[in-house]
């Protein structure tokens, strides 16, 4: 038994197989919307953050594309949308040990992927005397899911203990960034 190789159309400028099937498809009106739509598709998958937090109703349609690709879908990183409301920095148990009171709140309608939080210590000249980054399990309350986000339209205080070591701090600076 002998297989033969059909004989395929010569596209000029083609030096691909897929070439000459894509060049093939846009000469074709139909082909041509076909390709449009799949760009748009790919551009909405690669975009889809975005996508999600200005059309929300969105989530359902990329949840189910997940589940047919076997992908995992979190929460978008956006933060435009997370708000650290004033804070409260303390001293508790001696000089050396301190309670960060951090409200972090979620102005869209749309759940938010926790960020990390940079806490900065000055001392009385504002030098930086302390600077650490805490990360989601660092500062969300125990038995809270970290992979849902921070859901939409809340404000969650997250309280976090820290022992600074021979480090004394007069005043603090808090920062939220997604790494």
């Amino acid at each position: 038994m002998s297989v033969t190789a059909l004989p395929t159309p010569a596209i000029r400028g083609a030096a691909t197989p897929a070439a000459a099937v894509e060049a093939t498809l846009a000469s074709t009106p139909d082909g041509a919307a076909l390709l449009a739509i799949a760009l748009l598709a790919q551009l909405a998958w690669w975009q889809r953050e975005a996508v999600q937090v200005f059309l929300p109703r969105s989530q359902v349609l990329y949840a189910k594309a997940c589940a047919q690709l076997g992908c995992q879908l979190t929460p978008p990183h956006d933060i435009d949308g997370l708000l650290v409301e004033p804070s409260d920095l303390r001293q508790i148990d001696g000089p050396h040990k301190l309670e960060l009171k951090m409200p972090l709140r979620n102005r869209f309608s749309i759940a938010l992927a926790y960020p990390a939080i940079e806490l900065t210590l000055l001392d009385d000249q504002n030098n930086v005397a302390v600077r650490r980054v805490l990360w989601p399990q660092d500062y969300v309350p125990p038995g809270t899911p970290i992979a849902a986000g921070l859901p939409a339209h809340t404000t969650q205080t997250m309280i976090v203990h820290l022992d600074t070591g021979n480090a004394v701090a007069s005043n603090f600076r808090v920062q939220i960034f997604y790494p």
